[in-house]
């Protein structure tokens, strides 16, 4: 009797990273969990077709991603997009991966609500919805443009998008940009080795670095 062996699941998570939060590494999290996934790979962008205002160097993203992982046995970091000239698309990122990890291999892309209302927009979809799973983490309010994506898709995405409940946690990159320009807190919303980054190296804000380094240390 011929037996199946089953594939090994690996995540990817891809984006700006700009920067890297606790939503992030919850949604990585949970999805790793609930999907049984082997490990899940953060994959820093270079350069974003879809989100290019605003960007720090991706030397400062890679590196702060890099700390926020270090700590979690199942989590890693890859450069793969960043040592790619050009725009970052993610078919180009699961094409790599396939030749790496060979076909035994299935990969499970993590995204955001907003990233999964974008799909329809993304370089070689129907294509890149034939090599890779989509995990979209769900926010309470986006059923309807959720429901919208999967009706444009039809067929397509039976058993390929699946929808992930999440803790709802409403942080964004912009937000908390915001707040560190703005000398505020973002202790509990930053890993600290994150923080301490930003603050070190003197990012996204022209504040005296030690009104950020205070906020996260104080008890």
């Amino acid at each position: 009797m011929e037996t199946t062996t089953k594939k090994r699941r690996i995540g990817i998570i891809g984006g700006t990273f700009n920067p890297i939060h606790l939503g992030h590494l919850m949604i990585a999290e949970v999805a790793y969990e609930e999907f049984e996934l082997e490990q899940v790979i953060f994959v820093p962008t270079h350069i974003s077709p879809h989100k290019f205002h605003d960007v720090i160097s991706a030397y400062h993203r890679y590196a702060m991603t890099a700390a926020a992982v270090e700590d979690n046995p199942h989590f890693t970091i890859s450069d793969v997009e960043i040592k790619r000239d050009g725009y970052s698309y993610t078919i180009d990122t699961i094409r790599y991966f396939q030749e790496q990890m060979g076909p035994d291999v299935e990969f499970y892309f993590i995204a955001g609500t907003d990233t999964i209302e974008l799909l329809p927009s993304w370089h070689y979809i129907d294509e890149l919805l034939q090599l890779c799973h989509f995990i979209g983490a769900m926010r309470p309010d986006a059923k309807e443009m959720v429901d919208s994506v999967l009706e444009f898709f039809g067929e397509k995405a039976i058993g390929r998008i699946h929808l992930l409940q999440v803790p709802e946690m409403k942080l964004s990159a912009t937000y908390l940009r915001e707040r560190l320009r703005a000398g505020k807190t973002v202790r509990y919303m930053l890993p600290k080795c994150v923080v301490d980054y930003i603050t070190n190296n003197n990012i996204y804000t022209d504040v005296d670095s030690t009104s950020v380094l205070h906020t996260e240390h104080t008890n």
